[in-house]
């Protein structure tokens, strides 16, 4: 990730290294604004290199063993701590099987060495347009809890992601964990993406449905077209209501095509972003429905 020519050094810092969870809240509470939490820190690295963020003080806390964890309890869902990587998501049996979309955007998302190091909880926290972690995340309705040494406080991530490298986070908080609830047997979940040779995605899809048969839950997640995720509420409404899936499929891309907030850049305009999201939407449905 570059946003320009990084320095080659890191600006000066207090490193710390806590070993609980405790421990790293009193720093965190102690340095507020002056320290950032560091999981896998590949984001936070190279905003350092860019000088876009300067903490006096870094609070290392990978070696803290309850944010390692992932726990799957069934009827109640998916608990995933704040170090866990995206490979050892990719590589777990429950994400695999039962969160797919969330499985396929953890899977190609950067390259093998980045999904080593990269946390599905830093890639929510980066809050960059074109990250792929929260767009499944959000189609599961999956919510953060957040921590502070007086405080702990559950929030969906929809809320958490307000602007470009803008979150709803205080400066003695810190996000612990990320709860998933546990998906009906009969709902299906999908995630694709669309890049050219660029690293960064120019439009993402996560989409959820509740019974393919007779749809009673739909969700339409969109990333990488809008300064933050959006959802697609009128295109949803189109396959609640459909008769026939085919051409239900086609009314809701185009009203997700249109419905959604879309941002033009140096990377693609607005116009073929919405053209993306219309054949993501298509694709991503048909598969879903199991119609060609």
């Amino acid at each position: 990730m570059s946003f320009g020519a990084p320095y080659l050094t890191l600006p000066e810092f207090t490193y710390h290294k806590p070993k609980s969870l405790k421990e790293a809240l009193e720093l965190l509470n102690g340095f507020r604004d002056e320290a950032k939490v560091m999981a896998g820190g590949v984001g936070l690295i190279a905003f350092m290199k860019e000088r876009l963020m300067m903490p006096n003080h870094v609070i290392d806390i990978k070696d803290i063993p309850e944010l390692r964890s992932i726990e799957y309890k069934k009827g109640e869902g998916l608990k995933i701590g704040a170090t866990v990587t995206m490979s050892e998501l990719e590589k777990h049996d429950i994400v695999r099987e039962k969160y797919v979309a969330l499985h396929q955007a953890v899977k190609i998302a950067a390259d093998p060495i980045i999904r080593n190091r990269a946390t599905l909880v830093g890639n929510i926290c980066e809050a960059l347009p074109w990250v792929d972690g929260p767009i499944p995340l959000i189609a599961f309705n999956a919510e953060l809890e957040v921590m502070s040494v007086d405080n702990v406080r559950r929030i969906p991530i929809s809320e958490f992601i307000k602007g470009p490298v803008e979150i709803s986070l205080e400066p003695n908080e810190m996000v612990a964990f990320i709860y998933l609830p546990d998906p009906a047997p009969e709902a299906k979940s999908l995630f694709m993406k669309f890049r050219t040779g660029s690293e960064y995605a120019l439009a993402t899809v996560a989409a959820y449905v509740l019974d393919s048969e007779k749809p009673r839950d739909v969700r339409l997640v969109y990333g990488a077209v809008s300064t933050k995720p959006v959802r697609a509420y009128e295109a949803e409404k189109v396959l609640l209501s459909c008769r026939d899936v085919g051409e239900a499929i086609i009314l809701a891309a185009e009203k997700a095509s249109k419905e959604i907030d879309v941002v033009s850049d140096l990377l693609a305009s607005e116009d073929y972003r919405r053209h993306l999201v219309k054949l993501l939407t298509i694709n991503v449905l048909r598969k879903i429905f199991e119609v060609s």
